[in-house]
């Protein structure tokens, strides 16, 4: 009995479902009027509907002070990146700045020799580093 019950709640659902599809279908929608619309612009022809403005911002080099090895540095190091990085890292020891150049040369695939490395090194350190702290041979390790 309890089984008739459900098939007959599902038959009325179904039936209630159908009558509503069917109503709707019989003009109960309403139609929406088309409007016209303007065509979009390709991105391609923007610059011919709307004038691109310009603007120039002043670049300014940073100097970089003359030394031995400004040569090397600015032939070597300038063609990946600009000196400005240099000048936008901390005041590094010596063997911080081996490191980083060494790094440039191993992991970045710069064009840099052994003797330019020392040179540029060398470079680096006399305006933007400082030499390594004297170790002194009893100090107690930490």
């Amino acid at each position: 009995m309890h089984a008739l019950r459900v098939v007959a709640a599902l038959f009325v659902v179904g039936v209630a479902m159908l009558v509503y599809a069917l109503w709707g279908l019989a003009g109960r929608e309403r139609t929406v009027p088309v409007v016209a619309v303007a065509p979009a612009i390709p991105v391609s022809r923007l610059s011919e509907v709307q004038p691109v403005k310009a603007i120039k911002l002043e670049y300014h080099q940073p100097d970089l002070p003359p030394g031995p090895g400004h040569d090397v540095f600015a032939a070597q190091c300038v063609v990946c990146h600009s000196p400005r990085y240099v000048l936008n890292q901390p005041i590094f020891p010596r063997k911080t700045w081996i490191a980083e150049v060494h790094k440039m040369v191993k992991a970045y695939g710069a064009p840099i020799d052994a003797g330019q490395e020392k040179e540029i090194v060398n470079y680096l350190v006399s305006w933007h580093g400082k030499e390594d702290p004297l170790t002194v041979p009893n100090s107690p390790s930490k």
